[in-house]
Order: structure tokens, then C-alpha cells, then sequence
């Protein structure tokens, strides 16, 4: 009878001390994501750290440290860790779509679409493994391929200002317009200061003539943020393209007006200081 006692005493401190551990994980998991959540990468890395010294194959401890080393630009020690997490669990699709952004970073889109088209046979309905199949087709210009992927990306829940915008490209590739324009309003709809989305809408309008609504775009661009490139480069070479017609209508007052304009967004576009200086001259 001593014997059983014991054994069930003995049983019960292991029981007590698993169940310590467990508390202690959690609690440890739950701080090194609120840490996360407020942005301090570097103190979540170390939480989670601890974590996985407890616990070596915790998958959600180990996917967040993949993530966070992502957001810190250490992108070799984050692919190690996603792909510790499908080493423990083949099918865990978060550490999988991750491979696959990491390996299309380094320009392997082979790989990357193979880690993709596994997702999909284990999730048929992930969003992200047709949007990212989408993008490598449209960076292979199979646009056609390229479009059918991100409207499946749509289909099961992908209905975000990216995909639309990747559509616009796909469509305008294939010199399809007006579902181009559509695509492009519609990522707009869904975020109002998508940059690159009105970017390449200012484009569409000035290729059918709408100079001035081409222009009030990219301003718009600006005003969302002042450092886009762009916005910048398009507005100028606008401006120049401008200039260039009034020059050569002999209109040399409004060649001037455009010049100086191409100026304010490029300083240093060399035709609008070739032009001006050959004026001046006069």
C-alpha cells in the first residue's frame, strides 16, 4: 500500500511540475505577443527565445520567431525557423507561405511556387498561396496565368488594394484598359492613399488624354507622402513632355511655365535645364 502511495505522490509532483511548465510557457507566450503587438521586436525575440528553450517544438513560438527576425531584416535566421516549424509539422501553412516569400526574395520563384502549390494541397482555399502564385506569373509576364491566380486570391478572401493593383498590371500587360482602370479604382476604394495604385491610374488617364486628371493624381500622391519618387518622377516628365509641345508650337512663355514646373519635382531633370538655359540665352 506504501508502494502505491508513493507512486501516485511521485506521479502527482510530475504532474504538478508539467503543469508549471505549461503555465510558464503560456504566460511566457502571451507577454513575448503583446511585446510583439506593441513593436518591441527585439524584447519579443528574447521571450520567445525562452520559450523554445522550454519548449524546442513549439510551433507558434518558433513561427513568431521566423516572423519577427523577417521585420528585423534577418532573413536567413527567419527561413531557418519557419522551416524548423514544417520540419515538426509538414502542414502547417503559416511557416510554408513564409518559405516561399523568403525564397522569392532571393529570386528562387521556382522553389517559391513549388512551396506555394504544396500550401494548396493542404489548404485549397489559402488566399495568400493563388496571390503569390499570381505575382510570380506576372513577374514572368504568363499574364494570363498571372490573372486567373489572383482572381481565385480574390475568390476565397483576398479582396485587398494589393491583389486589385497586381490585377491592374496583369491587364494592363495585355492592354486590357478598361479592367485595368477597374481593378485599380477598386483597390483605391478599399484604401484611398494606395499609392502605387494611383500612380499607375494617372498613367491610364493620361494615355487617353486627361492630362489634367492625370496630374491632379499624382498630386494627390504627393500629398499622402511628399517623398514618393514616383509621383515625383511622373509629375516631371509630364511637365517636360508639356513643355516640349509648347516649345515646338513656338508658344516659348508656356515652354517655360512647364519647365520651371518640371523643376519643383525633379531639380535636376537635364532637358528642362537644357531648355531653359538655351531660352535665357536668347
Amino acid at each position: 500500500m506504501r508502494k502505491v502511495i508513493s507512486v501516485l505522490v511521485f506521479w502527482g509532483v510530475l504532474s504538478g511540475v508539467s503543469l508549471a511548465l505549461a503555465v510558464d510557457v503560456n504566460d511566457l507566450i502571451f507577454k513575448a505577443s503583446d511585446l510583439h503587438y506593441q513593436g518591441k521586436l527585439e524584447e519579443a525575440e528574447k521571450i520567445f527565445l525562452k520559450v523554445i528553450q522550454i519548449d524546442p517544438k513549439n510551433e507558434f513560438a518558433l513561427n513568431q520567431l521566423g516572423l519577427l527576425c523577417a521585420k528585423r531584416k534577418k532573413f536567413s535566421l527567419a527561413y531557418k525557423y519557419f522551416k524548423r516549424v514544417v520540419e515538426i509539422s509538414p502542414d502547417n501553412t503559416f511557416a510554408r507561405i513564409w518559405i516561399g516569400v523568403l525564397l522569392l526574395k532571393n529570386d528562387k520563384s521556382r522553389q517559391a511556387m513549388q512551396e506555394f502549390e504544396s500550401v494548396l494541397k493542404i489548404d485549397p482555399y489559402n488566399a495568400n498561396a493563388y496571390y503569390f502564385i499570381g505575382v510570380i506569373y506576372g513577374v514572368e509576364h504568363n499574364l494570363k496565368q498571372s490573372i486567373i491566380f489572383l482572381r481565385k486570391a480574390q475568390k476565397v478572401g483576398s479582396d485587398d488594394p494589393e491583389t486589385h493593383y497586381r490585377l491592374a498590371n496583369a491587364f494592363l500587360g495585355l492592354d486590357m484598359v478598361y479592367n485595368a482602370e477597374l481593378e485599380l479604382k477598386r483597390a483605391l476604394a478599399l484604401n484611398p492613399k494606395h499609392i502605387k495604385s494611383l500612380n499607375v491610374l494617372g498613367w491610364v488617364y493620361f494615355n487617353q488624354g486627361k492630362v489634367d486628371v492625370a496630374i491632379a493624381i499624382w498630386k494627390k500622391a504627393l500629398r499622402i507622402n511628399t517623398r514618393d519618387s514616383e509621383a515625383r518622377h511622373n509629375l516631371a516628365k509630364v511637365y517636360n513632355e508639356l513643355a516640349l509641345r509648347a516649345y515646338n508650337r513656338g508658344d516659348i512663355i508656356k515652354a517655360v511655365e512647364w519647365w520651371k514646373k518640371t523643376l519643383l519635382f525633379e531639380p535636376r531633370n537635364k532637358s528642362a535645364r537644357y531648355y531653359l538655359r538655351k531660352i535665357k540665352k536668347r
